[in-house]
């Protein structure tokens, strides 16, 4: 049995608004977890070199240059995606 054409529309609006949902958690924890980590990294090392703040930038500085290849890397699939489309 086929459904309505009005159903099959909404069913799509609702799959588009649950996956940009799920890709803006996504993108969240690409940033959030790498500079964090890498951060805390820093502060553990300056602490246990005496080295403050050498280490915590340095760990800042790779934790955003992780952060901005994850997020090339998560996108460019879709970027090609949509230039096939």
């Amino acid at each position: 049995m086929a459904e309505e054409p009005q159903n099959q529309e909404e069913h799509q609006n609702q799959f588009e608004l649950w996956y940009a949902i799920s890709l803006a958690f996504q993108l969240g924890f690409l940033t959030i977890f790498p500079i964090g980590g890498f951060m805390f990294l820093g502060l553990w090392g300056d602490r246990a070199f005496h080295s403050f703040p050498w280490l915590f930038i340095t760990g800042t500085l790779i934790g955003i240059g992780t952060t901005i290849y994850e997020t090339y890397d998560f996108f460019l699939p879709l970027i090609k995606k949509h230039d096939k489309d």
